[in-house]
């Protein structure tokens, strides 16, 4: 019996040590931001959480009478979200673009979705084989992210952007379609900066 309480002592820090949660940076609506580090250490909105790992895909990280519940997807990205008090509960979203999924190009070398499936001839195939659409691409996802995060999800600014998206690929109509486009993402992203104060 004491052999194995023994055991059990020496083996329970090397489960914990078994895998740290990745580095990333996500926003949780209320409780703020909750950010890792990929050592082992994660802050809750500023505050150095105390973390417990059940195996090597999951953890939870507590401050206060919050407790953030991070797990590895089967591509390897972090999903991240949240339960407080009172049954508030919630998913966080991530703040930037980086990717643990096994990629064949640079994580930002493509616009935010993926170029394998586009239409021949289409506005999101120009989209692809332009690096500066590429790039703006990428920076309204981001910007849109963020502005989800502050609206709690809002399903009117999903169905806007979905909207956004065919008025975007109107521009096939245009003689100069890549000024188009450009012009569109530029417009959008000035929209939704306004609106919601985010970068």
């Amino acid at each position: 019996m004491t052999r194995l309480m023994m055991l059990a002592l020496v083996l329970t820090p090397l489960t914990s040590m078994a895998a740290s949660p990745l580095a990333f940076n996500f926003s949780c609506a209320s409780i703020g931001g909750v950010n890792s580090d990929g050592k082992g250490n994660v802050w809750i909105n500023g505050t150095k959480a105390t973390i417990k790992a059940f195996n090597e895909n999951y953890w939870e990280a507590k401050s206060g009478k919050n407790t953030v519940s991070i797990s590895r997807n089967g591509d390897g990205n972090p999903d991240v979200s949240w339960a407080g008090p009172d049954r508030k509960h919630g998913i966080c979203l991530p703040e930037d673009e980086k990717s643990y999924a096994p990629v064949t190009k640079s994580v930002n070398a493509g616009p935010s979705f993926s170029c394998a499936a586009v239409d021949k001839g289409s506005m999101e195939e120009m989209i692809c084989q332009s690096p500066s659409l590429s790039a703006m691409d990428l920076k309204l996802n981001g910007i849109y992210k963020q502005a989800l995060v502050k609206s709690n999800n809002d399903s009117m600014l999903k169905a806007e952007q979905r909207g956004w998206i065919k008025g975007r690929n109107e521009c096939w109509k245009e003689q100069d379609k890549p000024a188009c486009l450009s012009r569109e993402y530029s417009q959008r992203m000035s929209e939704l900066q306004s609106k919601w104060g985010v970068k």
